[in-house]
């Protein structure tokens, strides 16, 4: 079989290369029209609060800061998993949202709800939440 297609390519050589640059012209001319994104987003949008706590243990930390933001959070439009971490003078929570979900409109959703606990929080922390 293979030797009847390479005898028969070697024999009307002008049709195979005939069809060849057809092929190319029409792939050519159907890559200029189509709508490629160069870049496509894999990762999903995600958003990152830290909220710096001088003087606190990781424990108070936990209970004083990362719970209540936790709180404030939950249920967020197009939220889909929220990992927390909470160090020494640190509170560190990511929050990862559903592919397609605007990141622009998701870390608006996030500063108004950080906004509304900041208050909350015990003196000593950051006024203002850091979220990127």
């Amino acid at each position: 079989m293979m030797r009847f297609i390479v005898g028969k390519s070697v024999q009307f050589r002008f049709l195979v290369v005939a069809i060849a640059c057809a092929l190319m012209y029409f792939g050519m001319r159907e890559l200029k029209n189509s709508q490629v994104d160069v870049f496509p987003e894999f990762a999903p949008p995600r958003v990152e609060i830290q909220v710096p706590s001088v003087g606190l243990s990781a424990k108070e930390v936990e209970e004083l800061v990362t719970i209540p933001i936790e709180d404030a959070l939950n249920g967020v439009d197009g939220l889909d998993v929220m990992r927390s971490k909470s160090v020494q003078s640190l509170a560190a929570i990511n929050l990862i949202f559903k592919s397609g979900t605007d990141l622009l409109q998701a870390r608006q959703l996030v500063a108004e709800r950080l906004s509304a606990v900041a208050p909350t929080l015990p003196s000593w922390t950051s006024r203002l939440p850091c979220a990127w």
